[in-house]
């Protein structure tokens, strides 16, 4: 039986069985891992209360050598960031920034740099949850940039001429933005307009903690997230339902 202490937030759970759960974890020491939670569904289980979404623990996991789920078997909540889940707007941003993680990073492999920059982000939410969308686009700029998928913004990733005051598009597998003449046809692609360009540069460049100071109007703020995160989706060939869900019970007003 292979045990480990780790150092963890919870991406989501679901039902298993008819008293237990699987919860998936971003950890410090391992990476995101899954594991099975014995109990948890019956009334007077005492880890309930640790497997909120993005609720930060300290887990006591288990394994056999030929498992694949890890066992919880114990828990001591460092952080229930309660203040993030008291509002609608916050509790679906952070449903949002879990499917990120979920989607995107390898299960099994460790990035201390990604769990850092996870918790500066909810920092940063219970600060300033008004800049929720600007924190979703620079918190999937930088994780791109720690799984080794950054984007070229500054060139095109083709002819490498300079990008600056041009409609770029984004186009996944081609490493980031290409000039209008580059961008060829055929392939998925993003528009996106010199302002929107700018503001992502600064958002990747910004720490996190900063990144209120941008201000930007709703719908241009909605367009630009929509985008970052329909270019994660195909880098990574993953589909995020969160997002659809996202827009349909936060729409936005008529301008």
């Amino acid at each position: 039986m292979n045990f480990v202490a780790a150092q963890g937030m919870v991406l989501g759970a679901t039902a298993y069985s008819e008293a237990d759960k699987i919860v998936q974890l971003y950890t410090l020491q391992l990476g995101r891992v899954r594991a099975i939670v014995k109990g948890i569904r019956k009334p007077k289980s005492k880890l309930a209360s640790s497997i909120d979404l993005f609720t930060e623990s300290t887990f006591s996991l288990h394994k056999k050598a030929s498992g694949s789920l890890y066992v919880l078997g114990q828990a001591k909540i460092l952080n229930g960031y309660a203040d993030l889940k008291k509002e609608f707007l916050q509790i679906t941003t952070l449903q949002v920034l879990a499917e990120m993680v979920s989607q995107a990073t390898p299960e099994g492999e460790p990035h201390s740099e990604i769990y850092v920059l996870l918790k500066e982000t909810l920092g940063a939410l219970e600060k300033e949850p008004k800049s929720n969308e600007l924190l979703l686009m620079a918190f999937a700029l930088k994780l791109m940039e720690f799984l080794g998928y950054p984007l070229e913004l500054e060139i095109c990733a083709e002819c490498g001429e300079t990008l600056e005051k041009k409609k770029v598009y984004l186009i996944p597998h081609r490493g980031g933005a290409l000039c209008e003449l580059c961008q060829g046809s055929g392939s998925v692609r993003f528009q996106v307009t010199p302002m929107g360009l700018e503001v992502l540069k600064k958002l990747r460049r910004t720490l996190v903690n900063r990144v209120h100071v941008l201000k930007l109007k709703p719908h241009f703020s909605r367009q630009l997230l929509f985008t970052v995160i329909g270019y994660l989706e195909r880098t990574f060939e993953k589909s995020f339902k969160t997002l659809e869900y996202y827009s349909k019970v936060l729409p936005l007003e008529r301008e």
